[in-house]
Parts: structure tokens; sequence; C-alpha cells
């Protein structure tokens, strides 16, 4: 398992206070997967929320039920992904696959989400975060639009 120290270090929860990593603690597990493991799929319930302890997870999109795009890759440790768990609908719009032997802390959004409710200033502060990360990787995904465009001299005015 993590501690809150590391935990502090991750994206989503570095501005929480040492009781408020001990919840979320308490509701986590830590969980090993193997490179070609699907941790979900795109469409699922989503019921947890992952934190990257180390190794790589490709985040993909289904297109038109034919193949998948690769939108995102989460390779550094403190990264989180699955965080529809915490959005309505509470699907994951996402497909989650180690590419390598990975480890992962597992959130159990159920519990996080009852806990966001009684200290509505964790709840705050993780909901930020998360918008923050949610924007930066649309930010990512567009620059990589725009630059696939560029490559095959799309026009695009």
């Amino acid at each position: 398992m993590v501690s809150t120290e590391w935990l502090r270090k991750t994206e989503l929860f570095g501005t929480l206070s040492e009781s408020q990593l001990n919840t979320i603690l308490a509701h986590s597990e830590g969980k090993s997967c193997v490179e070609g493991q699907t941790i979900f799929k795109q469409g699922d319930e989503a019921n947890h929320i992952y934190i990257l302890i180390e190794g790589l997870v490709e985040l993909s999109v289904k297109a038109e039920e034919k193949f998948g795009l690769l939108t995102s890759k989460v390779e550094k440790g403190g990264e989180a992904f699955g965080m529809p768990s915490l959005i309505e609908s509470f699907l994951y719009n996402v497909t989650a696959t180690c590419s390598k032997p990975s480890k992962l802390l597992v959130i159990n959004a159920g519990r996080l989400k009852m806990e966001m409710e009684k200290d509505p200033k964790m709840g705050l502060e993780i909901m930020k975060k998360l918008a923050y990360i949610y924007f930066n990787r649309i930010n990512e995904l567009r620059l990589g639009v725009s630059n696939l465009f560029k490559v095959f001299k799309f026009k695009t005015s």
C-alpha cells in the first residue's frame, strides 16, 4: 500500500490534509496488473478511481465499435484515471489497459463520494483538481488532433 506522504504527491489529492488522505486510504487497496490486462472497459459502470503507482496504462476510445483510438497514456506515478466514477453518468468513457506490468491504487468511488459529501471542503478540492486534470487532457488531445491534421496537410479553415 502507499503512505499519506505519497498520496499527497498525486495530481488529484495534493491539497488535502493528513486526515483527509487517511480517509481516502481507508477506502483504497493496492492492485497489480499484468501487461495486456484490461482494467475497465468503455461503457462499464464506474465504481473505482485509480492512481498509477508504477507502470503504464493506455486509455483508448472505441470508434464505431470497429477500432480503438488511443487518447492518452497514464505513465507517471501519481496520475489519476477512472475519474468518471466521480461524475454523472458514472460510466467509464474510455477503456484502460496495462501496456506493461503496473501497480495501482484502487479507490472505492462510492465511499469516496460519501466522504466528499460529509466533508465538502475535501469534495471541493478534489473536484477542482478533477476539472483541472480534464481540462489539461482535453487540451493535450486537441493538440494531438491539430498535429495530426498538419501531418496529413488537411486544410482546417
